[in-house]
């Protein structure tokens, strides 16, 4: 038999691998790093308040890369990891993964998330700005129910009694997409009385989306069938679908290939666009600062406040994260349809086949009795709004610990990505040259319990969110890694003494 739908196991096992083919939006939120007082503008991507008062007067970041991927249902359970498994070549075994039974909702997401130059500049002890770009790209499944799920077992040839089984009710969502950003961020200082010190801050994005794609299932029944193919010994998988109510559509950019035609700044730049938008980020920090005599230094005779250093005991930060979305409304470009239909059939088969996303939905419309009357051309790609609170404690001079809670907020049902929730705790050493951190996650709708670890030195980190998959630990359901440089940062310092020449007395003549 021939087993033709291996790309729905390939997608729920995709977030296993240490080096996915492709990219993510915005789900990782580089946790060893985000919450430094030595992170610069890598800072601004949890909260835009933070860059004012910051440590740096001037940082220009080079830039950060990260990839990963995730989910919460299958787990990776082998005596190698993936990238050992790889460099001996051996083969991938079915028993190497394991399920996650719990009757809840599953998940899948996997990519990559570019931050290009960056500069920060403190214009006065009050104002910071700075500006930013940022390309994000990525593939995620959310609200796949257990059972629809496991018929990736199918697929696989270990398990045909998922077929011909009704799964009544389902919504889900499939989101692809691809765009850049360009940022300008502004914060300052807006309360400094006594302990209390508080500072706000915003940043305005224009989008250029490069692609998107996406799949919106609501209340709909089905169930899966394999038919034989006459003639052969191959077989054809069939979706019965009793009810549907479907959106899907797709925003694609004609004759683009990056990898060839080094048109990623067309696409940064937005001369090439599929779509664009608005977004924005907004933030508050308030710190308690205690009257500790050593957060003051004497130069030249004069009491000064020591710049060099952090004042707060405790540090509570709230930022509303990723607010807006991209319009895709080229009609040469877009395609999108609403389809409510009752007694369908869907051949897997057949859509897979397809060569490109529009040969795709080509079958999948002819299969759904789609008209060309019915097709729509515009939609509009949500952000992954979210809400980013965050505690930082100071144990000692040196010594933080950190609890970071990442709620998502975007509707179940909305086109485009979604920030999948996390509650993150963070210790961390933290020196002017040298910095560690470790953080303690229960990520993917704090489904997934994970361990990380970062290392700053000097201009250069690099850290992980979910280092259990690199390194085959404690049966991993997805790793991710990332790594940033900075040029030329430059700390804020204290003045320095001025030499006083002795006073000389003149002989008299």
């Amino acid at each position: 038999m021939n087993r033709k739908i291996y790309a729905l196991k390939f997608g729920l096992c995709l977030s296993l691998l240490a080096q996915p083919l492709l990219p993510q939006s915005a789900e990782a939120q580089q946790l060893g790093i985000a919450n430094s007082n030595y992170a610069g503008t890598n800072s601004l991507y949890s909260n835009p308040s933070a860059i004012a008062d910051s440590r740096h007067k001037f940082y220009l970041n080079l830039f950060s890369a990260e990839f990963g991927a995730t989910n919460n249902y299958l787990r990776y359970d082998a005596p190698m990891s993936l990238f050992k498994l790889a460099r001996k070549g051996e083969e991938f075994k079915s028993e190497y993964i394991q399920e996650n039974l719990n009757g809840k909702q599953k998940l899948v997401m996997a990519g990559a998330d570019f931050k290009g130059p960056a500069l920060m500049l403190q214009l006065s002890p009050l104002h910071s700005i700075a500006i930013t770009t940022r390309v994000r790209a990525g593939v995620q499944a959310n609200n796949l129910s257990e059972e629809v799920a496991r018929l990736y077992k199918v697929a696989d040839g270990e398990d045909d009694s998922y077929l011909y089984q009704p799964y009544t009710g389902n919504n889900m969502n499939l989101n692809v997409n691809a765009f850049s950003e360009f940022g300008l961020s502004y914060a300052r200082v807006v309360l400094h009385q006594g302990t209390h010190f508080i500072k706000a801050g915003i940043t305005i994005k224009r989008l250029n989306g490069g692609s998107a794609a996406f799949l919106n299932l609501e209340d709909t029944d089905l169930q899966a069938e394999d038919r034989p193919v006459a003639g052969t010994d191959e077989t054809d998988y069939v979706v019965k679908l009793d009810k549907v109510h479907a959106r899907y559509g797709y925003a694609a950019i004609p004759d683009f290939d990056a990898a060839e035609s080094g048109d990623l700044l067309s696409l940064l730049l937005g001369s090439k666009s599929a779509g664009s938008g608005w977004g924005a980020d907004l933030g508050f920090t308030y710190e308690h600062r205690t009257n500790n005599p050593d957060y003051q230094v004497t130069r030249n005779g004069q009491l000064l406040t020591d710049v060099e250093q952090n004042k707060y005991k405790y540090r509570v930060a709230v930022s509303l994260m990723d607010i807006g979305g991209i319009n895709y409304n080229n009609p040469d470009l877009v395609w999108a349809y609403d389809v409510k239909r009752t007694n369908k059939e869907v051949n897997l088969t057949d859509i897979g086949d397809g060569e490109t996303t529009e040969e795709m939905l080509d079958y999948l419309n002819g299969q759904l009795d789609v008209s060309e009357s019915e097709k729509q051309t515009s939609f509009r790609a949500a952000l992954p709004t979210a809400l980013n609170i965050s505690l930082d404690y100071r144990l000692t001079r040196t010594l933080y610990a950190n609890a970071t809670l990442i709620q998502g907020v975007r509707g179940r049902n909305a086109i485009g990505m979604r920030q999948n929730s996390l509650f993150a705790v963070t210790p961390r050493a933290e020196f002017k040259k040298f910095e560690v951190a470790m953080p303690v996650a229960l990520q993917n709708n704090y489904s997934v319990l994970t361990v990380g670890a970062m290392v700053r030195f000097m201009n250069f980190y690099v850290g992980s969110d979910n280092i259990g998959g690199a390194f085959n630990l404690g049966k991993p359901y997805g790793a991710n890694a990332y790594v940033g440089v900075s040029l030329l940062p430059l700390l804020k310092r204290n003045p320095k003494e001025k030499k006083t020449t002795p006073a000389t007395t003149q002989q008299p003549g």
